[in-house]
């Protein structure tokens, strides 16, 4: 990280360093660890750094250890405007892509699941006890709703203003209401919080989209920063009634005409356009919430403890691929007895537990959120919304 930054120094004067940390991504070293080196260096007086007012915000840059730091010189200033510039303005067409996604899945599972529903952005207050917040995306799955936050920013997102906005969303009445937010990286604190405190998902597409037909001119600036990898340009979403739909446009269909959206096969046929992990972490995370909810509608103990068996199931599925059934039900037992420290008593019990998680399997067989081929298990063309970190 420090030879990089250094040839980057070399070349300018001053480097963003919010965009520097974005760039590493790229390199598998997430912010959580490039923050950690960064302040070591400033500490260590082998970095200095300085903050510039561009576009209304004061953003940081790393420099040389002089004093006065040096400034960015006018190619960093203005492509660093132009790319913070792109971010505000590209929230629109991610909210869009996020709902094609999610259509994308109601296409191919929603007649099999009970109750399954998804909706574009917009107000739900009915369904939120009199919250109005415009939401990004809306589903609902069995009986619970599930309101949709998008984030298609830099920043690594933590406990703070997003999990917040998270929390209002968080109903424990029924219907319960259990938050899902699809955003490009979050850290281990504000996934497990999410999870454990508010029943709820974070799912990471590791990208940021944009739109190449409103964005045409950023890729100079993506070949500047290195971040071809971390953003990805993408034609408008076409529906199935031939419309093409970037931001702008998706906001006023919302609004004005809803029939270019809805159904969700309307926008399901876009999902080929979208970058294919970013899909099947989407897929993932839907399916996985629904495993989940197995456990919030447990009426009993059996069902209880064979719904967290599952859990584990599922997601060794997601990580590690297939695997047959006896396999599948060994290392979920394996994982659910280290994970629950208070169910020594579910060895004498495990049997009639196992029997239930069977039943659980074979109801996802005929849902089709697992599928079963050559004898083996798999979570239906998913991948784990929650990449373990590689650095």
């Amino acid at each position: 990280m420090a030879n990089t930054l250094e040839r980057r120094l070399d070349e300018h004067p001053a480097w963003p360093a919010n965009i520097f940390k974005l760039e590493l991504e790229g390199a598998d070293i997430y912010q959580d660890r490039t923050g950690e080196i960064l302040s070591d260096l400033l500490d260590n007086g082998e970095v200095g750094k300085t903050k510039i007012p561009l576009g209304g915000s004061d953003i940081p840059f790393v420099t040389r250890p002089e004093d006065p730091p040096p400034e960015p010189d006018a190619e960093i200033r203005a492509a660093t405007r132009e790319f913070n510039q792109f971010l505000r303005e590209s929230s629109d067409f991610a909210e869009l892509t996020a709902y094609v996604a999610l259509c994308k899945v109601y296409d191919e599972i929603g007649a099999d699941i009970t109750a399954m529903d998804v909706l574009p952005k917009g107000e739900r207050p009915h369904r939120l006890n009199g919250i109005d917040n415009e939401l990004d995306g809306f589903m609902q799955l069995r009986n619970e709703y599930i309101p949709v936050e998008v984030y298609n920013g830099a920043d690594y997102l933590s406990a703070g203003g997003k999990y917040q906005q998270l929390c209002d969303y968080s109903i424990d009445e029924q219907p319960m209401s259990n938050p899902l937010l699809i955003n490009r990286r979050a850290d281990s604190d504000i996934k497990s919080r999410v999870r454990a405190e508010l029943n709820g998902m974070v799912i990471d597409t590791d990208v940021i989209l944009g739109c190449e037909e409103t964005h045409s001119d950023l890729d100079a600036v993506l070949d500047l920063f290195n971040l071809d990898g971390i953003v990805q340009l993408l034609p408008p979403m076409t529906t199935d009634s031939g419309t093409d739909l970037v931001g702008a446009d998706y906001d006023n269909a919302v609004t004005n005409h809803p029939g270019l959206i809805r159904p969700p096969a309307e926008l399901a046929v876009a999902a080929d356009t979208l970058p294919d992990q970013y899909v099947r972490r989407i897929r993932g995370g839907v399916q996985l919430f629904y495993v989940n909810s197995f456990y919030r509608s447990a009426s009993e103990r059996t069902e209880w403890e064979a719904s967290l068996v599952l859990q584990e199931i599922y997601n060794l599925l997601l990580r590690i691929g297939g695997m047959t059934r006896q396999v599948a039900l060994d290392m979920g037992w394996d994982e659910f007895t280290d994970s629950y420290g208070n169910v020594k008593s579910a060895n004498q019990r495990q049997e009639m537990i196992l029997d239930q998680t069977r039943d659980y399997i074979q109801q996802l067989l005929e849902e089709r959120v697992l599928v079963e081929q050559n004898d083996q298990l798999h979570a239906r063309r998913a991948t784990h919304p929650q990449q373990t970190f590689s650095f």
